[in-house]
């Protein structure tokens, strides 16, 4: 009897469906654009490169001197991000801070355009290219304000593209280098992130010279060897990129300005400043995601080998060094490391055994589904902020404009309407509250600001703010005539008020409360000049100070002058009446001041 041969199994090829490639693109799109829209909370930096922009474009000057603070008139300051300033506040009398935070969505859509774009040049599926993209987002989570770091996020986007697409792709095709110098020229006047820009393109070059004199080693049928005048070519660009970058209103000094302040004693204090790995950051998401990718380095390394690549290699190493020097060059890491660690976990995808994993990964429609899912479920929280207030605990609002929850609006309205800036000489404000006084009042002068101009003021200004001996007579020695002070966290941590000059203002008779909320104060010098706003808005009684430490005043008020107690009560209730320190009070003391 014939035996029965039996017909292997051919299996049907898995097609993938594109309309749910489209299905991804658009999701991860909107909820990118959502993620990148909330208001300006707790970034004062970007009011004075917005009032430098103003300077810049009024005086037709770049300043070399400090113009905007009367402890500092004078002295060197070097606006090397004067490009970015003008461009934002040329936007801005556009569109206003609307224009703005759409400019910052616009630069980040390319920046997750082009990673797009490449990784499809590798046909890195949708899957996982979604995937990745919707963690990159969270990992560079804190740097999604509208400042001119963007501006090295973009280029070195468009950097990785032209590398790659020269080194990966089209060896012939080197006219796509010839854009670099001119990318470097117009970096060099936006961000000092230029430097790391330099620092990749160094890597890359040195990788194309240990390929030339090592070509069987390090050259593959992928990504041969340079010839001797193709290798000449890109060392000429190279130089011409390092020369383009003097090409700024203080050529070499500004590099020089720049190395100086990464030395300054006061970068101690500054939380971008410390290392990754120190115990500051805790497991904070952005530290978290950087901790993961640097480890995941470690399989670039390991494809870079496998494929005898050596600018991969290179640039991990380089990278990672840089990075663990400060949290501020974490982002700069994960950005550009992020398009060669996905191509590693992609490189082992593909040499799965398994087509059936493969196909399921790549072509099936269900994790597709899933992450559309994902990307949609987001969308309510982020519009209604519970993913930051909530889930991710930051100070984040979805929106345009400002949130006057975190940055002194009211306060700044309160001094425009009463004329507070021109009774007054002599401001001490708030650290984190100088570029939105130059940029409210173009005509006044602050104390200090974020641009951290040299040591010598921010310890001057911690003496007085820590209440060091001989303070007070330091106001008078400064001129001091009006005082303001940001304390965000004041309902949450009052013993602020306690530890700094809040304490001071509050209790001295020569200092005047004539504003306050549940986040700032405004006080005057008991002087003449000031004798009109005093008499009308002088708080004697009511205030967070007396309210949490003093309540002994208000008492003594409610016995020897309730009527006053009681039009402060109304007046700051009426102000603001779902102000948290106010119905506190209300709370405690309503009915005494209300009977």
């Amino acid at each position: 009897m014939a035996k029965t041969v039996k017909k292997p199994v051919i299996k049907q090829e898995v097609k993938e469906n594109k309309y749910f490639n489209y299905l991804l693109l658009i999701a991860f799109t909107v909820f990118l654009c959502l993620f990148s829209t909330f208001k300006i909370t707790g970034d004062d930096d970007v009011f004075w490169h917005l009032a430098t922009g103003k300077y810049v474009l009024e005086t037709k000057s770049v300043p070399s001197t400090d113009v905007f603070g009367f402890m500092t008139y004078g002295q060197e300051w070097m606006p090397f991000e004067w490009g970015w300033d003008v461009l934002t506040f040329g936007i801005y009398n556009i569109g206003g801070f609307e224009a703005i935070s759409v400019l910052r969505t616009i630069l980040l859509l390319a920046v997750f355009w082009i990673y797009f774009y490449i990784f499809r040049k590798f046909k890195v599926s949708y899957t996982l290219i979604f995937f990745s993209l919707f963690a990159l987002s969270f990992a560079i989570i804190d740097r999604l304000t509208p400042r001119p770091h963007l501006i090295t996020y973009l280029f070195f986007a468009l950097l990785l593209l032209i590398i790659i697409q020269y080194r990966y792709f089209n060896r012939s095709n080197y006219k796509i280098l010839y854009f670099i110098p001119g990318i470097f020229l117009i970096w060099a006047n936006m961000h000092m992130g230029i430097i790391a820009g330099a620092f990749l393109l160094g890597i890359f070059v040195l990788s194309e010279i240990i390929t030339y004199f090592k070509p069987i080693t390090f050259g593959t049928k992928e990504t041969r060897a340079l010839d001797k005048n193709e290798l000449i070519r890109l060392i000429i660009i190279f130089g011409v990129s390092l020369l383009v970058m003097l090409i700024n209103p203080n050529g070499f000094a500004t590099y020089v300005y720049a190395y100086e302040h990464t030395k300054m004693k006061m970068l101690q204090t500054v939380n971008e400043w410390f290392s990754p790995f120190s115990e500051r950051y805790g497991k904070g998401m952005p530290t978290t995601f950087y901790k993961v990718l640097l480890f995941l380095g470690v399989i670039v390394l390991f494809d870079a080998f496998k494929k005898k690549d050596v600018f991969r290699a290179l640039l991990y190493i380089g990278f990672a060094l840089y990075s663990v020097r400060a949290m501020r060059f974490t982002v700069d890491y994960v950005l550009i490391l992020f398009i060669f660690i996905v191509l590693a976990i992609n490189s082992f995808i593909i040499s799965l055994k398994s087509q059936s994993i493969k196909d399921f990964i790549e072509k099936q429609p269900i994790l597709k589904i899933a992450l559309v899912a994902l990307f949609v479920y987001t969308y309510s929280p982020i519009l209604n902020n519970t993913i930051y207030l909530n889930f991710l605990q930051y100070y984040r609002i979805t929106g345009f404009g400002i949130n006057s929850d975190f940055i002194p609006v009211q306060l700044f309205d309160f001094m425009k309407a009463n004329n507070v800036q021109n009774v007054g000489e002599r401001v001490l404000n708030h650290f984190g509250t100088g570029g939105f006084f130059i940029w409210n009042f173009p005509d006044k002068k602050n104390f200090i600001d974020s641009r951290n101009l040299n040591d010598e003021i921010f310890f001057k200004y911690n003496d007085l703010m820590s209440k060091r001996p001989g303070f007070e007579k330091k106001l008078d020695e400064y001129g001091i005539d009006y005082a303001i002070y940001l304390a965000p966290d004041l309902v949450r941590m009052p013993e602020e008020m306690q530890s700094t000059i809040i304490s001071y203002f509050s209790s001295s008779p020569n200092w005047k409360l004539i504003f306050w909320d549940d986040k700032s104060f405004l006080w005057v010098k008991n002087l003449p000049k000031f004798e009109e706003l005093i008499q009308k808005y002088e708080y004697k009684y009511l205030n967070p100070y007396t309210y949490s430490y003093f309540r002994q005043q208000i008492e003594r008020g409610l016995r020897d002058d309730k009527q006053t107690v009681k039009k402060e009560f109304d007046r700051k209730l009426s102000d603001t009446p779902e102000g948290i320190v106010i119905n506190s009070i209300k709370q405690v003391f309503g009915n005494k001041i209300n009977n």
